[in-house]
């Protein structure tokens, strides 16, 4: 039998309810170690056969627990682990500083809650879990930042694996907050969003750094840095070397690196096909921009800085209507003439910076109109437009009703 139809077989095991000690001592016989190649393709192997990304998840703390500890390409992370500042070397260092939050900070208000269930006290454990639930950050900077490198590379399984861990992760903390847990109760539940938290801090540790560094070129990392700080870092402030300011250093050490291959270098001959649009974000056909803008459920129109309209999105049902003839005109001479005055004072305090927004809700009827207009703004900060976006709403706030209602 095939080496990684066996490692198949013992996930199977585990699946099909044959103790965990018992698969763990075949491993220890039949494999050394296990490289995060093999456990990838066998993850995506059972998902192309017709398991369940849901079934795998439920075998992934147990595979993970026989596997880690026997992963044969950790020391691929050795270099990294000494470049202060590398995403993953701050992305690894944000779990220690979990853990540290974890044993230091977390248990030990747990275990002073169990012995004075106080209500100060179970404020001061609620506070403490708010704070758990900053992880958010870190996973959703694997989910967005770096996932999509490893599917790029036809990596699919573990990432569709791991990212329903993280969010069985977030439903057990947002158990805990949002439910009026008994003192018991309570308990059980950190305990349990703790349980899947470490076992997490294992898996990325252990399974998927390594992968990421196989897969993830040099100038992609930059990509990835400059990134990160708009989702946001957790758990690492006081760490040396993984502080957002570290983070932000390597990335300016490494970047317009002489003889390196720019982020978007592979994808230039795509920039400049005839049809498309490029955007800083990823680019799209023009033809796709179009029938995009125009699916939308909100009515999007621009209006530059001379007060010109210069578009406006022509979906199946507008909210007011619109014809062509009005490119090009003063959108004051688009309003009837009580409403001038309202519009051009919008505009007066959209370009001295007084207001970024204005929302109206107007109710013709049994609609509900929600009309809301944005000031534009450049890099630098000045004004270059105003964006309005119109949407009927009437459905939407029938749900929200009906929801409140239950």
């Amino acid at each position: 039998m095939e080496r990684k139809e066996r490692l198949k077989e013992l996930i199977l095991d585990l699946h099909n309810g044959v103790d965990e000690e018992i698969v763990k001592e075949s491993f220890k016989k039949e494999f050394g170690h296990v490289s995060t190649v093999e456990i990838s393709q066998i993850e995506q192997q059972l998902m192309e056969e017709g398991m369940e990304v849901e079934e795998i998840q439920k075998l992934c703390n147990v595979h993970a627990s026989v596997f880690t500890g026997n992963i044969a390409d950790l020391h691929t992370l050795d270099q990294v682990d000494s470049e202060m500042g590398h995403p993953l070397f701050v992305f690894r260092k944000e779990n220690y500083g979990l853990h540290l939050f974890i044993e230091n900070e977390l248990k030990p208000m747990m275990e002073t809650f169990k012995n004075d269930p106080s209500e100060n006290n179970r404020k001061d454990l609620m506070a403490l879990v708010k704070n758990l639930a900053e992880v958010d950050k870190h996973y959703s900077r694997k989910e967005n930042l770096m996932f999509p490198y490893l599917e790029k590379n036809g990596i699919h399984g573990p990432t569709q694996v791991m990212w329903g861990k993280d969010d069985e992760v977030r439903d057990l903390i947002k158990l805990v907050l949002t439910r009026n847990l008994d003192n018991k109760g309570l308990i059980n539940a950190i305990e349990n969003a703790i349980e899947e938290v470490e076992s997490m801090i294992l898996k990325e540790n252990d399974i998927l750094s390594p992968l990421l560094l196989k897969n993830i070129k040099p100038y992609e990392w930059l990509v990835i840095a400059d990134a990160s700080p708009a989702i946001g870092y957790v758990f690492n402030g006081a760490i040396e070397g993984a502080s957002p300011s570290d983070a932000n250093h390597w990335l300016m050490q490494n970047s317009n690196t002489d003889g390196e291959e720019t982020p978007n270098q592979e994808e230039n001959i795509d920039f400049v096909q005839e049809g498309y649009i490029k955007f800083p974000s990823g680019l799209i056909k023009f033809e796709d921009m179009v029938h995009m803008m125009n699916t939308s459920p909100q009515d999007f129109t621009y209006i530059d800085k001379d007060d010109k309209v210069r578009y406006f999105s022509e979906g199946k049902h507008p909210v007011f209507a619109r014809t062509r003839t009005i490119i090009g005109r003063d959108v004051r001479h688009c309003h009837p003439p009580k409403a001038v005055p309202v519009v051009n004072q919008m505009l007066i305090d959209f370009k001295a910076g007084t207001k970024d927004e204005e929302t109206r809700i107007i109710t013709p009827g049994t609609k509900v109109l929600l009309v809301r207009y944005y000031a534009v703004r450049d890099e630098k900060g000045e004004y270059i437009g105003t964006l309005e976006l119109t949407e009927e709403i009437s459905k939407i706030v029938d749900m929200v009703n009906e929801l409140r209602s239950k």
